[in-house]
């Protein structure tokens, strides 16, 4: 009889367990333009979100998350473990893809959708060259003796990844208030409040050919080249 009960407890248990995980959750539309940069993607201790601020939220949904990370001046959101809200400034790293199948726990706010999973994060990015928003220049020589940038408006940023290097530079001059921004070399962000100087001189797009890597299967974009700005316009 106690082998039979136990039995009986190990199916039901199975069956609870293949029927969350053949879950079918509503997808959720996403706000603000934002767009989604993984579906379901591996966490770790460390996070994956650059300066990643965590929060619980009784209301979580990808939606309220991404709204409130918005609000605060975040580029990045993240929502995991259903009541999991991280708001981050960049990635640290490449994005490592899981099945979505893992990202099987319902939101804490409204339970027709998913919320990440245990270590499991969905993963959402402002669009930085949206309408209204940057608009590319153009590729620019950029050599010591004859910087781009007038040197006292440029502060100049890097990052632990340049995975999506575009939209990081973007997002970290939007954040700084400058007009100009140039990508270098794949690696160098330069955020400017004054426009390149008139002596700057407009090279050929084929020397802008230093590549970043996409989000997951995207591929790649082009970030500058050795002493080549991609510069782009704040617009909006």
């Amino acid at each position: 009889m106690t082998m039979l009960r136990a039995l009986s407890t190990t199916s039901l248990l199975l069956v609870l367990s293949l029927a969350h995980s053949a879950r079918a959750f509503t997808p959720q539309s996403i706000p603000l333009n934002w767009t989604t940069l993984a579906a379901c993607a591996v966490d770790n201790p460390a996070r994956i979100l650059a300066g990643d601020v965590t929060t619980q939220v009784a209301n979580n949904t990808a939606a309220q998350c991404v709204a409130t990370c918005a609000a605060e001046g975040f580029g990045y959101a993240g929502v995991e473990f259903g009541n999991e809200c991280h708001c981050g400034t960049g990635l640290v790293g490449a994005l490592e893809d899981a099945p979505a199948t893992d990202c099987s726990t319902p939101c804490a706010g409204d339970a027709a959708f998913a919320c990440g999973g245990v270590w499991r994060i969905q993963v959402y990015s402002f669009p930085a060259l949206s309408p209204n928003s940057w608009a590319y220049q153009g590729c620019i020589s950029d050599a010591p003796a004859a910087p781009a940038f007038d040197p006292a408006s440029v502060t100049t940023h890097t990052f632990a990844t340049n995975l999506d290097l575009v939209n990081q530079c973007l997002q970290a001059c939007a954040r700084d208030g400058a007009a100009f921004a140039g990508i270098e070399n794949a690696d160098t962000c330069q955020c400017s409040g004054s426009a390149p100087a008139v002596a700057a001189k407009p090279v050929g797009e084929a020397e802008c050919n230093s590549l970043c890597p996409l989000p997951g299967a995207a591929g790649f974009e082009f970030c500058g080249g050795v002493e080549r700005l991609g510069v782009y316009k704040f617009m909006g």
